[in-house]
């Protein structure tokens, strides 16, 4: 499993949206303080001080859905 600074700092460039394994980014926002919560295939995601919800669903591939990307990098983006 690649280190969760190496996925954060992909997760910035919107030219790999299409390529992040979900498992990967689902570590990336544990270890960066956002709790998780699973209802279905439903992965939703909140911290403290943060007004928005990440709500991710995997692929049937294993990977992350690149509009689902772009949200998780504008929410980091927005409140760092």
């Amino acid at each position: 499993m690649p280190d969760p600074e190496k996925t954060k700092t992909a997760l910035h460039d919107p030219a790999k949206d299409y390529g992040h394994r979900f498992a990967d980014v689902i570590r990336c926002l544990e270890v960066s303080g956002w709790k998780q919560r699973i209802k279905g295939s439903h992965h939703i995601f909140t911290r403290r001080g943060v007004p928005v919800l990440l709500n991710l669903q995997p692929e049937k591939n294993g990977k992350a859905k690149a509009y689902q990307i772009r949200q998780v990098r504008q929410t980091l983006e927005r409140f760092k």
